[in-house]
Order: C-alpha cells, then structure tokens, then sequence
C-alpha cells in the first residue's frame, strides 16, 4: 500500500485520510452506486438477464434508478472507508516496520489490517442502510406506503440484532483483506 510520511514526521497524516475519503466519492458517485444497484438487482432476481435488470432499474426512475441509496448512506460508507483504510493500513505499516518488518511485508500486514477495519468499522451498517433505502423505494414504487429508512433499520436491529445489520460482513471482510493486503 505504501502509504507515505513526510521526513522527519510523527502522527497521523491526516491528508492522506482526506485523500481516501475523497477518492471512495469520487468512485461511488461516478460508476461505484449504479454497478451496485445492478448487483443488487440481479441478485434479489436471480433469472434476470442483465439486459432485464437494467431495464427494471431504469423502469423504477431512469438515471435516478441507479443511485438509489448513494445520499446520503453510500456517500458516507465511502467517505469513512477510504479514511479507515489508509489511517489503519499506515499506523499498522508503520509499526510493523519498526517490529522489523520489511517494507513489502508490512504493506501486506498493513492492507490487511485496514481492510478488515474498513469491513467492520463501516461497511457493515452502511450496506444494510442502502438496502433499506433500495427497500423503501421498491416499495414506494409497487404503491406501498413504505416506512423510514431508520424504521426498517430498527425492525431488522429488533429482529436480528447486531449479527442482522452486519450480516455478510465476514465475507466482505475477508474480501477487503484480500484486495487491500494484495495491493
């Protein structure tokens, strides 16, 4: 990951948290929300083509369709995971380093590190926000008064407690570990 220090400095780099923050917009905002929705969609319809499930997006509010849920909660998972992924991998790269390590291996350990904390600090109740937001609208569209975001949040806190908003969070955990340590 490399993630770098001006000489001589101690601490955190906060540009380097503004950076990842920044970057995960600008990624989400552009083709990260609307390549989601797809997934999404083919996913809660398994027989859909992909031609289909981008016609069943658009019917559902043309361009609008594909950002369903990026304002806010995908605006905030990406602005707080690209932060908590560069402020861990780089305190866990640097202390690594001073553990000895060599600089590729505490890259690995520090992409690691920073990917497993990004999968838990945000990305766990962050999708399960946007899947309440997509929810709301499916709803709203079939003429169902559909409740708040933070009502079908709190039904499924009621119903399954913390495993139910992180549900699937090992999984991306462990993709996040995997992505960011190989990088």
């Amino acid at each position: 990951m490399g993630v770098q220090r001006e000489p001589g400095q101690k601490g955190v780099n906060w540009s380097n948290i503004a950076v990842g923050g920044i970057m995960n917009m600008f990624e989400v905002t552009t083709l990260g929300q609307p390549l989601e929705v797809l997934k999404t969609q083919m996913a809660a319809n398994r027989s859909q083509t992909m031609v289909q499930a981008l016609r069943s997006v658009w019917a559902r509010g043309g361009v609008t369709g594909f950002y369903q849920g990026l304002i806010p909660w995908a605006w905030i998972e990406a602005s707080t995971k690209g932060a908590v992924l560069l402020f861990t991998a780089s305190e866990i790269e640097t202390a690594t380093i001073g553990m000895g390590l060599s600089p590729a291996a505490a890259g690995l350990v520090g992409g690691m590190g920073g990917g497993i904390a990004q999968a838990y600090a945000t990305m766990g109740f962050c999708t399960c926000m946007k899947t309440a937001e997509i929810t709301r609208h499916k709803q709203a569209a079939a003429g169902i008064k559909p409740p708040s975001t933070w009502a079908v949040f709190a039904d499924i806190y009621r119903r399954e407690g913390i495993a139910g908003i992180n549900k699937g969070v090992n999984a991306v955990a462990l993709r996040q570990m995997t992505n960011w340590g190989s990088r």
